[in-house]
């Protein structure tokens, strides 16, 4: 049987991932504390919902070692820590919008020191402000679906990359094992119970180039995009979906499939 291998959250869009201990899954919504916030450009289109898009912040599409700073954030305190090699560390209060230009600062000057990074390209892009107040919002899909993959996907695709191509690089929610390679695909359109919850699982997760980038900070270091398409014909790998019921959910989980 299928059981959850891991959770992990990502406060922040784009950097490191934060493993955890178990997920809590809204109806309706995605995982708590998930994308929390993200660190856009000045002349973003912003949402009524204050959402906005990958391509008007700083991510892993057009900033491959975004994912070298580390993240975490406290919702008892409401604070965010950065931290960067040779940077050092930052912290500061959401609730004080001078703690938060000081973070935003702090990362524009860890950002300029990249090798590949947006701001130079367009002036208006400058100061970056950071956005979020702690709700999950800022998945590529607005936060309505969470996602899942399998360590045996990962296994079959590195063995075509000659080399490994970590489960991490996806930016999963949920890792899951006990699988044939793959085989989450046939997931889709099926209801899924796991630990408290059930998910509707929609669709294949379609990539884009953020899945290039190393997960350790290293910039764009294996072509997965193409080794997708030319190994498999597709761009797909794990899949999302939606939560239908609420509830908690922790690695170790028996996954059914209710349909």
């Amino acid at each position: 049987m299928a059981e959850v291998a891991a959770c992990y959250l990502y406060p922040i869009k784009g950097m490191t991932c934060a493993p955890a201990d178990y997920l809590d899954l809204e109806a309706g919504s995605t995982a708590r504390g998930d994308r929390a916030f993200v660190f856009a450009f000045a002349d973003a289109d912003v949402g009524p919902d204050g959402w906005v898009s990958k391509h008007e912040a700083l991510t892993l599409v057009n900033t491959p070692q975004l994912a070298s700073i580390t993240a975490s954030y406290s919702t008892e305190a409401r604070r965010l820590v950065l931290a960067a090699p040779k940077h050092g560390e930052v912290s500061g209060s959401i609730d004080d919008p001078g703690e938060r230009r000081v973070l935003a600062d702090w990362l524009t000057e860890v950002v300029l020191g990249f090798e590949k990074h947006p701001l130079a390209v367009r002036t208006t892009r400058l100061p970056l402000q950071l956005l979020g107040d702690g709700t999950a919002r800022f998945a590529d899909r607005h936060a309505e679906q969470i996602s899942l993959g399998a360590e045996e996907s990962a296994r079959a695709l590195s063995e075509r990359a000659g080399r490994d191509v970590a489960l991490s690089r996806f930016r999963l929610n949920l890792a899951v094992r006990g699988l044939e390679p793959w085989g989450e695909f046939a997931w889709a359109g099926q209801r899924l119970a796991i630990g408290e919850a059930e998910l509707h699982v929609t669709a294949p997760l379609k990539r884009c180039k953020a899945v290039n980038a190393s997960p350790h900070g290293g910039g764009r270091d294996i072509p997965v995009l193409d080794l997708l398409q030319s190994a498999y014909g597709h761009l797909d790998f794990g899949v999302e979906a939606a939560v239908r019921r609420g509830g908690r959910i922790k690695p170790g989980d028996p996954i059914t499939v209710l349909d």
